[in-house]
């Protein structure tokens, strides 16, 4: 089996999703495949690729409908000036879709198909937004009234924000815990714009004459008072808040993939090796533990354990689901999310789990630290994780 590893990864700032406000959306007048098609051609360019010899590009989207419609993936790769002859695909694993685009992109490489690949993702939530305001979301009704079923008990599985809910009352995780990690997220996230860490994988927007360069939803000069002064989001005398759960966010994220042959031709140097993925079901009552189940596949293939990772990013759709994880794997807070996460810097669901991935490789180069793992939960209850190792 061939070695695949990442070899260049981009991101714009994501910008802070307004569905019932969308004049206050910096990016209301852009669409995102546009965006994803922007950083593949960067990266073509700054790589120097022959972009003939890219074997398939892969978009993870969760919300295929609308503008995020990518008729079958080609949209990106057609709006980035790509050789006709570039293949793609569109899929949807909910808020991993990247990551499992990533993932099968790495697959087509490690199994000989293909030399180079692109796996990126995109999502524009004030266009294409969730819930209720989206025409398109339309539940099955025989799920939530048909007495078979009623064991998956749908009326809570379809909100995301009563399955955290549900999570934090079964692990005993309180508000005040996840209040504080969740201040600790922005003021991560302001931190490594502070370092310059977060620029090296930014690429500035500019659109209507202003320039774009940092996530819009960092809020550097919050405080923890602020943060516990909001109310329940979800259900009354409940404990999940707005500044507890990630954000609303537009994005778009792209990560290229080589094969060792085709990196060492093009005198590359990895970002870092994908070593090992898998995804795992769990009660979509509590969706935010899928992390867990899906991590523990990929340590237990690989003979590792928690205390082998050096770093995680573990997807902070909620405080919650990453406080779940530290507990069930008794980990460093110090180790976990070190420059934010979805809290701060944003959750555009299609594009998170490349940037999880490309983040992770940039801190295991950064930190000069061996393996990570990148690993979100997923709407309808899984979780998916990837393996990285820096070489």
């Amino acid at each position: 089996m061939e070695d695949v590893y990442i070899v260049d990864y981009r991101r714009i700032p994501f910008s802070r999703a307004r569905p019932r406000e969308p004049e206050k959306d910096v990016y209301n007048d852009l669409r995102m495949d546009k965006m994803l098609s922007e950083l593949i051609k960067l990266s073509v360019k700054e790589t120097k690729i022959n972009p003939a010899e890219i074997e398939d590009v892969i978009t993870g989207c969760a919300f295929q409908a609308g503008e995020n419609w990518t008729y079958g993936g080609r949209h990106p790769v057609l709006l980035a000036d790509l050789p006709v002859s570039v293949p793609a695909m569109s899929m949807d694993r909910a808020c991993s879709s990247s990551l499992n685009a990533t993932a099968i992109a790495s697959m087509e490489i490690m199994t000989g198909r293909a030399g180079i690949t692109i796996a990126g993702g995109m999502e524009h939530m004030t266009h294409v937004p969730l819930g209720i305001d989206n025409p398109f979301i339309k539940p099955n009704m025989e799920l939530m009234v048909n007495p078979k079923y009623s064991k998956f008990n749908m009326n809570v599985s379809y909100n995301m924000g009563l399955t955290a809910e549900k999570l934090a009352g079964l692990r005993k995780i309180s508000r005040d815990e996840m209040d504080e990690y969740s201040y600790n997220s922005h003021k991560r996230a302001a931190k490594a714009y502070d370092d310059g860490f977060m620029q090296g994988e930014l690429m500035p927007v500019s659109v209507n004459g202003t320039v774009i360069d940092r996530d819009v939803g960092i809020r550097k000069d919050v405080s923890l008072e602020q943060i516990k002064s909001l109310k329940p989001a979800f259900r009354e005398n409940g404990i999940i808040t707005a500044a507890n759960s990630s954000s609303l966010n537009d994005g778009a994220s792209m990560i290229m993939l080589m094969s060792g042959s085709k990196m060492k031709e093009y005198g590359l140097k990895p970002l870092a090796r994908i070593v090992d993925f898998a995804a795992a079901g769990v009660d979509p009552t509590i969706m935010g533990e899928g992390p867990v189940p899906a991590t523990e596949k990929v340590l237990k293939r690989n003979k590792l354990s928690p205390d082998d990772i050096d770093y995680w990013e573990i997807n902070e759709a909620f405080a919650v689901v990453v406080l779940n994880a530290v507990h069930s794997f008794n980990l460093d807070l110090e180790k976990v999310n070190i420059h934010g996460g979805g809290i701060s810097v944003g959750h555009p669901l299609g594009a998170t789990g490349a940037r999880l991935a490309g983040t992770l490789g940039r801190t295991l180069q950064d930190k000069k630290k061996d393996l990570g793992i990148a690993t979100l939960c997923v709407g309808g209850g899984q979780g998916y994780s990837m393996l990285l190792e820096r070489v």
